[in-house]
């Protein structure tokens, strides 16, 4: 029960900073009779204690904050963890270092703003759904009831925590490529193969966009039980979640070229390690993105098929597309309940979204 506390510790951390020193009170310094204010100041600096005490400071870097933080929408509402909580600090980290570093060099603005574009599309989807589907509303007070029958709010905090550190490894690579000086970028094959990798991340975000778009406006207006065969998904069958995979993979290969680049220019340890850190915490997020992704896509084909099996429109359409990537037949997604997920009764309604 203790690690529940987590999440709330670290906030409250980040709140701590150096102490101010030894200060005496201020009618020791501020009235000494026949002492003029700039005496008595002199007169408090000669005689304060030679040494200071000061604790040390806690420095929580702001893209942490903007990646964790927002995943407390968890408490509120446990499917709002994954969902606007995914979008929300994937827009704000892409947004606090944009404006940090928007002058860095030409590539990272762009990048930058794929992000952006992708949390803030995520998040005004949802909304939108959320209005225009009562299923969609219904399934997450569902999945609301079943979270508290598992325990209070604050037993969520491990799991929240997790997500947040999740969407901090998502953001990761932009912190490589806000780096990038023009000396870095010398090498003549540098700038263009970043620009085609970060040009490969606005088509899988797009990509996703167009997906969730199209199904829930054919959903809406045909019912929502029915088989989405057309536009992008005459194609894919899944665009929404290969687009997703296509994007942060484009997103995580950026930040190993920017990663690259920034090691060979290291001269010491102290500048080396901080980028090895940071492409663990990249690595991480990207493989634990394309596996809730691929999770996401076996689970969608084996409702599908076990939904519209019998139909003849399924066995057409489902030879003449691709479904994606998917995990191996001996690696199903498991038909145990994840922590917070929605259920059978979401088919393929849930589009992007962890």
């Amino acid at each position: 029960m203790a690690r529940s506390y987590i999440f709330l510790l670290i906030i409250a951390c980040a709140s701590i900073g150096s102490s101010s020193g030894f200060s005496p009170p201020s009618n020791i310094r501020d009235n000494v009779p026949g002492m003029s204010k700039t005496q008595q100041r002199r007169s408090f600096q000669a005689h304060r204690p030679a040494t200071k005490t000061r604790l040390p400071a806690l420095v929580i870097p702001q893209e942490v904050l903007t990646s964790v933080l927002p995943a407390s929408l968890g408490f509120y509402r446990s499917e709002y963890g994954v969902s606007y909580a995914y979008g929300l600090a994937t827009a704000l980290t892409g947004l606090s270092l944009l404006r940090r570093f928007s002058g860095a060099n030409t590539i990272f603005p762009m990048h930058a703003m794929a992000l952006i574009f992708y949390g803030t599309r995520l998040n005004l989807f949802l909304a939108a759904r959320t209005l225009l589907s009562s299923r969609i509303r219904s399934l997450v007070d569902k999945i609301e009831d079943r979270a508290k029958a598992r325990g209070g709010r604050l037993s969520r905090a491990p799991f929240l925590l997790s997500c947040g550190f999740l969407y901090y490894g998502l953001a990761a690579p932009l912190l490589f490529t806000s780096k990038l000086t023009t000396d870095v970028l010398k090498p003549l094959w540098v700038l263009p193969l970043l620009k085609v990798l970060v040009g490969i991340e606005w088509l899988g975000f797009g990509m996703a966009a167009l997906g969730d778009f199209t199904k829930t406006y054919i959903k809406q207006a045909k019912g929502e039980d029915t088989l989405v065969t057309s536009g992008i998904f005459s194609i894919l069958r899944h665009p929404n979640y290969t687009g997703e995979m296509i994007g942060w993979t484009a997103n995580s290969f950026a930040g190993i070229v920017a990663f690259t680049l920034l090691v060979n220019a290291a001269t010491t340890r102290a500048v080396l390690w901080p980028l090895v850190r940071t492409m663990a915490v990249q690595t991480l997020g990207w493989v634990g993105i394309i596996f809730v992704l691929l999770q996401a896509t076996t689970g969608l084909e084996k409702r599908q098929k076990e939904q519209y099996g019998g139909r003849t429109e399924y066995a057409t359409w489902v030879s003449s597309t691709w479904s994606g990537w998917v995990l191996p037949s001996g690696g199903a997604a498991s038909d145990a309940e994840p922590h917070i997920e929605l259920d059978e009764n979401q088919i393929e309604d849930a589009g992007s979204g962890i």
